[in-house]
C-alpha cells in the first residue's frame, strides 16, 4: 500500500520523456569544458607511456571527478569545490583501500561517508556534491584493498590527478579573465553558515537527520551485499544508491528512472563504439577524453543524457585495466538497477518514517465541554 501511494501519480511519463535526454546548448561553458580535458589526457598518456595504464587510470579518475567541481559552487571561492573534492577524495581513497580487508572497519567508514553524504543535502548542492565525491572515492578504493603503503600510493595518484586538474582549470580561468572570487553561487556564503545549517537541521526528528541515518544504513547494507555476494564491480551499487537517494521520494523516483535509462543508453553507445573501432590502449584513452568532455557539457542537460555520457566514459576508462567493454557495461547496468531499487526502497521507508513522526508530533484535539 505504501509503495502504491508513493508511485501513484508520481511518474509523469510525458514530462520524463521530454526531459530525460533534453539537450540545453545555452548551459554549456565551453572554456571550462575544454579546460577540464587536458589533465585527463595527460594522466592517461603518462600511464600508457610508462607502461602502467592502471596508475594512469586512477590518476585520470581523480582528474575526471575533480573536473566536475569546476561547475559547482561552494563558498565564494571559485575553486573551492575542486580543492575540497581533491583533498577529501585522497583521504577517502587511502581510508577505503587499507580498510578494505577489515570488514568492521570498512562498515564503520561506509556508515560515516553515507551519513556525511545524506546530511550534506541540507547545506546545498555544492556541499552534497563534495561529500558525494568523497564517498565515491571510498567505495571504489574499498574494492581494491591494500596495505598502508599501497593505500597511500592510490591516494597520491588521485591527489596528483586532481591537483593537475585544478592547476589547468584555474590557469584557463585566469587567462579568460575570471576572478577567483565569485558573488553569485549555490550553497552557503561562509563556512560559519554551513555549520549553522548543519547544526540546526541535524537535530531532533528533522528530515535531514532522517536522511543522514538512512544513507548511513544504505551504505552499510550495500557494502555488505557487494562483499558477501562477490558482485563484479560491485562498488557501483553503493555509489549508485547514494547518487540517486534524495530527501524527497518523488525526486528519488525520477532519478531512478532517469539513471537506469541513461545507463542502458550509455552502455549501448559504448558497446557500439567498441564493436566498430576495436580500440587499443591509445584509442581507449582518446575515447575517454572525448566522452569526458561530452559529460562535462551534458551535466546541465537532461539527467539521463548526462548519465549516458558518464557511463560510456567510465566503461572505456575501466577497460584500460584490461576488462572487456561488454563486461564493464553489463556490470554497470546490473549495479545501477540494484542500487536504484535499494535507493527507492530507502526513500519509501524515509517517507513513511517522516509521516509517522509528523503524525505523532501533532497535539491531540482539545476535548469539548
Amino acid at each position: 500500500m505504501i509503495v502504491h501511494r508513493l508511485l501513484r501519480g508520481r511518474i509523469p511519463v510525458r514530462r520524463y520523456s521530454q526531459e530525460m535526454f533534453a539537450f540545453r546548448r545555452g548551459d554549456i561553458r565551453p572554456e571550462t569544458v575544454i579546460a577540464c580535458m587536458p589533465a585527463i589526457a595527460i594522466c592517461l598518456a603518462a600511464g600508457i607511456w610508462f607502461g602502467s595504464p592502471d596508475f594512469g587510470l586512477v590518476a585520470a579518475s581523480g582528474a575526471f571527478s575533480v573536473g566536475f567541481g569546476a561547475f559547482q559552487r561552494f563558498t565564494a571561492v571559485r575553486a573551492a569545490p575542486m580543492i575540497l573534492a581533491m583533498v577529501g577524495m585522497s583521504v577517502a581513497a587511502w581510508v577505503g583501500s587499507f580498510s578494505g580487508s577489515y570488514m568492521p572497519l570498512m562498515l564503520l567508514f561506509a556508515a560515516v561517508f553515507g551519513a556525511l553524504c545524506g546530511g550534506a543535502n541540507a547545506a546545498g548542492p555544492g556541499a552534497w556534491w563534495i561529500t558525494l565525491q568523497w564517498a565515491i572515492a571510498f567505495f571504489v578504493a574499498d574494492a581494491f584493498p591494500s596495505d598502508m603503503m599501497g593505500a597511500l600510493g592510490r591516494a597520491a595518484l588521485i591527489f596528483s590527478g586532481g591537483l593537475l586538474q585544478i592547476l589547468v582549470v584555474t590557469i584557463v580561468w585566469a587567462l579568460a579573465g575570471k576572478s577567483s572570487i565569485i558573488r553569485e553561487h549555490d550553497g552557503t556564503e561562509r563556512w560559519q553558515d554551513l555549520f549553522a545549517v548543519m547544526g540546526r537541521r541535524l537535530t531532533g526528528h528533522s528530515d535531514t537527520l532522517r536522511i543522514a541515518i538512512a544513507t548511513a544504513i544504505l551504505a552499510v547494507v550495500t557494502t555488505l551485499m557487494t562483499k558477501t555476494a562477490d558482485i563484479p564491480n560491485g562498488y557501483w551499487i553503493p555509489v549508485t544508491a547514494l547518487i540517486i537517494l534524495k530527501p524527497q521520494s518523488d525526486k528519488t523516483i525520477e532519478r531512478v528512472v532517469f539513471r537506469i535509462c541513461g545507463t542502458v543508453a550509455g552502455a549501448g553507445i559504448a558497446t557500439l563504439i567498441a564493436a566498430l573501432l576495436r580500440p587499443d590502449e591509445s584509442l581507449l584513452a582518446v575515447l575517454v577524453v572525448v566522452l569526458a568532455g561530452l559529460a562535462y557539457s551534458m551535466q546541465r542537460s537532461g539527467y539521463a543524457a548526462f548519465v549516458a555520457t558518464v557511463t560510456a566514459c567510465v566503461a572505456f576508462l575501466v577497460s584500460l585495466a584490461g576488462l572487456p567493454e561488454i563486461e564493464v557495461v553489463e556490470h554497470r547496468i546490473t549495479a545501477t538497477v540494484i542500487g536504484g531499487l535499494l535507493a527507492l526502497v530507502t526513500a519509501i521507508c524515509v517517507d513513511a518514517w517522516a509521516r509517522r513522526s509528523r503524525g505523532s508530533a501533532e497535539p491531540p484535539p482539545a476535548s469539548e465541554g
